[in-house]
């Protein structure tokens, strides 16, 4: 009995609207910010996969290039006695040359190394190792509308030389994909190359600045210290190719990446000017 009117005065207990509008308020603030960091974090990750993504694409390119034109003037025959008869390594001909583009077919003169660069490189080396310029050893990179291309080979026969990024029967071959990578920079310098002058020490002031065998007489690529053609000069230089290279997704211009590297030429030039 006395269970029963216990059972009958018992009042069950619950939310009231108040408290339950209080809940379901914290509740969604809760979820705001969980969203929120979801979010954030999955934003985060996806910039950062882009970035990294588009840094693989361009370092590989960057060792791609750097490989390659560390091999100029690579010559499989090579007479060390008289390095000047490379046929690999003769200006004007088949020597590294940096060119300003495609735009502007023209080779940077020695005078401008230190201000200009260009987007386009050229060289040769003997791939095959016979001693013979082949087709398969003109070799070269530039920038195409966006699209970094590769100098895959040359003509030999119609072509007398191989310093020009637009000889008709070149074949380049696109080493990046513009579905991919968009490139907005091949800057090629050859501010860091050195020229040495071996007629030095010749008691001369050479130029004419009362002091005779500095450094500046030596240096064939100082103002006025070029040597002339038929001078009979003998200079050696060391090449030193300083490259800037840019890009960003085609995709999102908002993911970018620069990178730069100095590669070092692995054979010297000699010539007699």
């Amino acid at each position: 009995m006395t269970m029963a009117m216990n059972m009958k005065n018992f009042k069950q207990q619950g939310l009231s609207i108040i408290e339950l509008m209080v809940s379901t308020a914290v509740g969604m603030i809760i979820l705001a910010g969980v969203s929120s960091v979801y979010m954030s974090t999955l934003t985060s990750t996806s910039s950062t996969l882009k970035a990294s993504k588009l840094n693989q694409e361009l370092s590989t390119l960057m060792s791609v290039m750097t490989a390659d034109i560390h091999r100029a003037g690579v010559w499989g025959n090579a007479n060390f006695t008289t390095p000047q008869t490379n046929p690999f390594n003769q200006v004007n001909t088949t020597a590294l040359e940096v060119v300003y583009g495609i735009g502007n077919d023209n080779p940077i003169p020695e005078a401008n190394y230190v201000a200009d660069a260009g987007s386009c490189i050229v060289y040769t080396y003997d791939a095959n190792l016979d001693g013979v310029l082949d087709d398969s050893d003109i070799m070269g990179f530039r920038l195409n509308n966006g699209v970094v291309e590769m100098r895959q080979s040359g003509d030999v026969v119609n072509n007398a030389a191989h310093i020009s990024c637009n000889n008709a029967n070149d074949t380049w071959i696109p080493v990046t994909d513009s579905r991919l990578v968009s490139v907005t920079q091949l800057d090629i310098s050859l501010k860091d190359s050195e020229c040495i002058n071996t007629r030095e020490p010749n008691g001369i002031d050479d130029d004419s600045d009362a002091a005779t065998n500095d450094d500046v007489e030596m240096n064939c690529y100082a103002a006025g210290m070029v040597p002339a053609v038929g001078s009979g000069n003998i200079t050696v230089e060391t090449r030193n190719i300083e490259i800037a290279l840019a890009g960003e997704l085609a995709t999102d211009g908002t993911v970018n990446v620069q990178l730069n590297q100095t590669v070092r030429v692995r054979n010297d030039l000699v010539r007699i000017r």
